[in-house]
């Protein structure tokens, strides 16, 4: 079967009242151009502060992050190991660009080797996808020695909202996309697996490609778990979910409806199916419902739907329905 490579970062749009926006002056710079793993370094080292306090109530916390901020502790934090020092500095060179972005990732690791994020660092900007894997590998390998054995079994199901534990998650992700890109499916496949296992919320937006995955090997019954668990409106979930239902039960009721949905989540996926319209230029985020996320969504899903022709043929009759419905639809309600 025929193989796409690894897919693109699926993120939707988050709004400006969102947590990571919070305190952001949005005049200073584009906030969805800025890189926001920059965002997590204020959340860890207010954790290294917060150490060893005894707070006996939620207001109490809140008072000491307050003066914290007020006293700009935050901003003269200082890390006390090398570990620390490390990871402060490659939180810095996430903010950063081009080869000052390389050379402070190189200087982490200078300070300590045992630094995820500045192997993730070092592998997006490597260009061999073999490179791209020994550094994901050596992030990874690193933070299992950060993080310790004890913390895999005591906060599985809630790894994301430990902040200590993302640099290592960053660098399962990305080793998971370059195993991918070198057609090792099966290893690609357990990393995602395990990633969720590790944070079912997803944070990361991990099941986009895991379940991509499951449908480009025919795992449908795999598939069909993770639709169910993730259940959400997006352009990317409804038509899988109306692809998976057509080659599992053909055209029914049940897939119709689905595939309905789909078209009202998002109207311009067809278009690109067909290569009637070209493909938006490429974003780090997108539009619920408008041409970037269509876009994303064929980019990563568009060999599916060709490969099965019978389905694109399907989707082609039904979308052709749906628009005469939603003329028909206006005309009616311009008669009122």
């Amino acid at each position: 079967m025929e193989m796409t490579t690894s897919p693109k970062k699926y993120q939707r749009r988050k709004s400006k009242s969102s947590d990571e926006s919070k305190g952001v002056n949005e005049k200073k710079f584009d906030f969805y151009n800025y890189d926001r793993r920059a965002l997590e370094k204020e959340m860890w080292i207010l954790g290294r502060l917060m150490n060893g306090q005894q707070f006996k109530t939620v207001e109490e916390a809140n008072d000491f992050y307050r003066h914290a901020r007020e006293s700009n502790a935050i901003g003269h934090f200082r890390p006390d190991t090398v570990e620390d020092q490390a990871q402060h500095l490659a939180y810095e060179a996430f903010s950063k660009k081009g080869a000052e972005r390389r050379n402070m990732a190189i200087q982490a690791l200078e300070i300590s080797k045992n630094c995820p994020d500045a192997y993730v660092i070092l592998a997006e900007m490597e260009r061999d996808n073999n490179r791209k894997i020994e550094l994901y590998t050596k992030g990874v390998e690193s933070g299992e020695k950060v993080l310790g054995k004890e913390i895999f079994d005591r906060d599985r199901g809630n790894f994301w909202g430990i902040i200590e534990t993302r640099p290592y998650m960053r660098a399962q992700e990305g080793l998971a996309l370059a195993l991918w890109d070198s057609g090792q499916l099966d290893r690609a496949q357990e990393i995602y697996e395990l990633l969720l296992e590790l944070n079912p919320n997803d944070n990361q937006g991990n099941r986009y490609s895991l379940l991509l995955l499951y449908l480009y090997r025919n795992d449908f019954e795999k598939a069909k778990r993770v639709l169910n668990q993730y259940d959400e409106d997006s352009a990317y979930w409804s038509y899988n979910k109306a692809l998976l239902l057509f080659l599992t039960t053909g055209i029914t009721i049940e897939s119709k409806i689905a595939l309905r949905k789909a078209f009202e989540s998002n109207k311009y996926v067809p278009a690109f199916l067909l290569r009637e319209a070209k493909l938006p230029p490429e974003s780090n985020y997108i539009t619920p419902g408008e041409p970037d996320e269509a876009g994303s969504y064929v980019k990563a899903s568009g060999p599916l739907w060709l490969k099965n022709f019978e389905a694109l043929k399907w989707l082609v009759n039904e979308f052709s329905r749906y628009v005469k419905d939603e003329k028909k639809a206006q005309g009616q309600f311009r008669g009122l």
